[in-house]
C-alpha cells in the first residue's frame, strides 16, 4: 500500500459498546473501520474488505479470538491482528503472541494503549511486506554481490526496527520522567542537603540512558550504511558488543536468556567490520527465530508451575506439562550464548600454514536443523521459515563474507537440542 493510502482495519467483538468506542477512535485517527460481531463474520468481512490490521477480542461465544487468529494467519498471512483481552485473562494473550499475534491491549482499553498497538502493527505490516518485494526483486533481477549484500542488510534492518524503537523508547520515558520530577522539586521543595543529593542521582541517570540511546542510535546508523569493503583493524569485543547492543530487546521480547563469553587474549583481526556484523546479527536472528515455539508442546500453565514451587520459565517444568491445561501457557526458558576465543590449533580454512583462528560461536537451544537440511543451508533462496520471515540469503550471505575473509562457517546442531553456529576467522601474521 502506497504511504499515503488510509489503513484498513477490522474490529471483530461481540460488545456493541466496544466497538463504538473502538471504531471511534480509530477513525478519529484516520484509519477505515469496519466491524463484526463474531469469528465467522469476522472472517468473512475480511475476505471482503482485506483489513490490514484486524482487532479481535479472546473471549467470544462460538469461536475464540484465538481460533480467529489461526484461522487469519493460515488464510491471510499479510492481515496483522492485535487481541483484547481482560487483565486477568494474560494468559491468553501470551498464547495469542505464540501464534503470532501482532500485540494485544488489555480491558479497559485505553486510547494511548490502542494507538501504541496500532502503531506497532502497522510497523510489522509494512516490514514484512518489504520483505515480500525484497524477495521478489532478488528473485527476478540478476544483481551484483554489493547489491546483494545491502538488501540483506536492509532486510536485517527491517526486523531490527520495531525493537530498537522500544528499546529508545524506554530511556527516554526515563529521561522524561526524572527530569519531571526534578522540575516538581525545584518548585516546591527547599534544595536541602538530601535533595541535593537526589539531584545528582537523576543527573547521573540521565546521563547514563543518554549515552545509552547515543549509543543505540550510533550503532545503527553505522549498520545502517553503504558502504564499499574496508579491510582494517577489527576488535572482536566491540563487534560482539554492538551486535548484542542492537539485538538485545529483540531477545528480551522473546523472552530469551542471553549470555556473552569473551576470552581476554583475542587479538585485533583484519576485515570489514560493516560486513562481519552483518554475519553476526544474521546469525543472532536465526537464532531467535530457531527458539520460537513451533507450538504448545513447550510449554506450562503459571498456575501449576508456581503451585508446586518451580520457575515457569524453566526446562524443568517441561515434562509436567503434558497434562497441562493448554490455554494457560508460559514459554520454556529459553538461551542464546556468544562465546569468542582463539585456536591456535587450527587455522581458518585448516589446510594452510596458520598462526591460528579467532572463533565467534552463535548457541541457541532452539528447535535445531534436520539432518537432510544441513547440505542445503548455505544455498541462496533455501529457507525452512514460513513465508513472510525469510527469503534464505542470510546464510549464503555469511558464507561468502566468510570466504572473503579466508574464514569460514561451520554449523552443528542436534533436532530438538539447538545448533552452534561458529565464524572462524585468521589471526594476522
Amino acid at each position: 500500500m502506497k504511504n499515503d493510502d488510509p489503513w484498513q482495519v477490522l474490529i471483530i467483538d461481540d460488545e456493541a459498546d466496544i466497538k463504538e468506542v473502538v471504531s471511534i477512535v480509530l477513525q478519529d485517527a484516520g484509519y477505515l473501520v469496519e466491524t463484526a460481531d463474531d469469528g465467522p463474520s469476522g472472517i468473512e468481512m475480511c475476505r471482503k474488505v482485506m483489513p490490514q490490521i484486524v482487532l479481535t477480542d479472546i473471549k467470544m461465544p462460538g469461536m475464540s479470538g484465538l481460533e480467529v487468529l489461526e484461522h487469519l494467519k493460515n488464510e491471510f498471512d499479510a492481515i496483522e491482528v492485535v487481541v483484547m483481552t481482560a487483565f486477568g485473562e494474560l494468559e491468553y494473550a501470551v498464547k495469542a503472541l505464540q501464534l503470532d499475534a501482532s500485540d494485544f491491549i488489555t480491558k479497559p482499553l485505553h486510547e494511548e494503549s490502542l494507538q501504541m498497538a496500532m502503531k506497532r502493527a502497522r510497523e510489522r505490516y509494512s516490514a514484512r511486506q518489504k520483505v515480500k518485494e525484497y524477495t521478489v526483486f532478488l528473485e527476478q533481477e540478476n544483481i551484483s554481490l554489493a547489491k546483494l549484500l545491502h538488501r540483506d542488510k536492509l532486510i536485517s534492518l527491517g526486523r531490527l526496527s520495531a525493537s530498537v524503537v522500544h528499546e529508545i523508547n524506554n530511556p527516554l520515558a526515563g529521561i522524561l520522567n526524572y527530569s519531571k520530577l526534578m522540575g516538581r522539586i525545584l518548585k516546591q521543595k527547599t534544595l536541602t542537603p538530601q535533595y541535593l543529593e537526589k539531584f545528582a542521582n537523576y543527573l547521573q541517570l540521565i546521563e547514563s540512558e543518554s549515552a545509552r540511546v547515543s549509543g543505540i542510535v550510533s550503532s545503527l546508523l553505522t549498520f545502517s550504511r553503504k558502504n564499499e569493503p574496508v579491510i582494517s583493524d577489527v576488535s572482536v569485543p566491540k563487534l560482539i558488543n554492538e551486535c548484542v547492543l542492537l539485538s538485545r530487546h529483540r531477545m528480551e521480547l522473546s523472552q530469551i536468556t542471553f549470555q556473552s563469553d569473551i576470552a581476554p587474549d583475542i587479538p585485533v583481526i583484519q576485515g570489514d567490520f560493516n560486513q562481519l556484523q552483518q554475519c553476526l546479527i544474521n546469525l543472532i536472528f536465526n537464532a531467535v527465530d530457531a527458539m520460537a515455539p513451533k507450538d504448545n508442546s513447550d510449554a506450562i500453565t503459571r498456575g501449576d508451575a508456581l503451585s508446586q514451587g518451580k520457575d515457569p520459565y524453566s526446562n524443568d517444568c517441561n515434562e509436567s506439562s503434558k497434562e497441562n491445561d493448554r490455554n494457560n501457557v508460559v514459554p520454556v526458558l529459553k538461551k542464546l550464548r556468544i562465546n569468542a576465543f582463539c585456536d591456535f590449533n587450527r587455522g581458518a580454512t585448516g589446510n594452510e600454514p596458520h598462526n591460528g583462528s579467532v572463533v565467534i560461536r552463535v548457541i541457541d537451544n532452539g528447535h535445531g536443523i534436520e539432518k537432510e537440511h544441513m547440505k542445503k543451508i548455505f544455498e541462496p533462496f533455501f529457507t525452512t521459515k514460513a513465508e513472510g520471515y525469510g527469503v534464505g540469503l542470510g546464510l549464503s550471505i555469511i558464507f561468502g563474507i566468510m570466504e572473503r575473509h579466508g574464514g569460514q562457517v561451520e554449523v552443528e546442531s542436534v533436532v530438538g537440542k539447538g545448533s552452534t553456529f561458529s565464524l572462524r576467522l585468521p589471526i594476522p601474521s
